[in-house]
């Protein structure tokens, strides 16, 4: 090589390296490193959001990045620098542990829902004589929320005397039918202490119907084996609904001659609670079987209006209870008294359990 080739060279590397002693002095010592984090729109790098971490990134650009699960240069078909590479891949690992964290974190504070409890409540208000369906007690939560009382709803809770003859503790369903009528909100009797009956009666055409009654669960096992010996035996009763069908007007019961039971109320022109109130006394046929109250004057009161003619008790007439009738004997031989026994009233319809 001649000399004047290579001071060219010489010359040719000098400039070389003055231009880079030069940049990295402009450069205030920047590595390629240093120039991405702080100019991320030109190397590509993301924040954690999945947006731009420079000033002027857009809204539609957040949205694109964070909805695509992807960063917004990989969707536009942009190669990503190494270190735009090598951050973007530590932030979605972080992010996946975050998620793992998070997600584990919710699976933690879920409780699942019992599928006893629910199994058991949808059995438990689906009586055959509710007439109602499962599906209306499908959630216990609302049930619970919406009742200012515990309800019990255990269908496994239910007594099964005969086919067409049970007793159960008084389900969601059975509560909602009564609340604020038979069941009023100064109900001072516990629900646990009621007992709602199912039962086949014969109606005056002979027909079987299937009733309903609710008792205290003192004497439900009594009443269910009574009402099974009179149905067995043809006993005829017109009637056998929850008084709440008549808006729990006990006239309005006795007037369509129905057999009920429960009822928290007092005794007519009183003060004092009924024997009804607390599920210990039933009504039978009351139309053809009133209750009669005696004045000082020597009148007399009727009840329910327009029975006057069953309210002479010598005479004969169908449905009429006595002491020899069947109703009266099954009733007193478990430990009831009969109203029609009575001294200063009589209630022929009447009998209950005393307490």
């Amino acid at each position: 090589m001649n000399k004047k080739a290579l001071r060219d060279l010489l010359i040719l590397l000098g400039i070389i390296i003055i231009a880079a002693i030069g940049a990295r002095y402009l450069g205030s010592g920047e590595t390629l490193s240093d120039y991405a984090k702080k100019n991320p729109e030109a190397a590509g790098v993301l924040n954690e959001a999945g947006s731009y971490s420079g000033t002027d990134s857009s809204e539609s650009g957040k949205e694109s990045g964070s909805s695509s699960g992807g960063s917004v240069l990989e969707s536009s078909g942009q190669a990503l620098s190494p270190v735009a590479q090598s951050e973007s891949s530590e932030a979605t690992e972080n992010s996946s542990k975050e998620k793992g964290v998070s997600d584990s974190a919710d699976r933690s504070t879920i409780t699942p829902q019992n599928s006893s409890t629910n199994s058991t409540t949808a059995t438990a208000s689906s009586s055959p004589a509710s007439g109602t369906t499962a599906a209306a007690s499908s959630s216990p939560s609302e049930d619970t929320d919406s009742s200012p009382v515990s309800v019990s709803t255990t269908s496994t809770e239910r007594t099964t005397y005969m086919d067409g003859f049970y007793y159960e503790p008084i389900s969601n369903d059975i509560f909602r039918r009564i609340s604020g009528i038979s069941y009023p909100v100064d109900c001072k009797v516990s629900l646990d202490d009621l007992r709602y009956l199912s039962l086949l009666y014969n109606d005056f055409n002979g027909d079987t119907r299937t009733g309903e009654l609710i008792c205290n669960k003192d004497i439900a096992q009594d009443v269910i084996e009574i009402f099974y010996e009179l149905y067995k035996s043809g006993y005829q009763i017109e009637s056998v609904k929850l008084i709440d069908e008549f808006g729990g007007d006990d006239t309005a019961s006795m007037l369509a001659n129905n057999t009920s039971c429960f009822n928290y109320r007092v005794v007519a022109g009183t003060t004092r609670l009924s024997n009804h109130a607390r599920g210990l006394a039933i009504d039978i046929n009351p139309f053809y079987n009133p209750y009669i109250t005696y004045n000082k004057d020597g009148s007399v009161n009727i009840s329910p209006a327009g029975s006057e003619a069953y309210a002479d008790r010598s005479s004969s007439f169908p449905y009429k209870i006595d002491d020899n009738d069947l109703a009266c004997k099954l009733f007193k031989s478990r430990g009831f008294t009969w109203g029609g026994d009575w001294n200063s009233v009589k209630d022929y319809q009447h009998f209950e359990r005393p307490q």
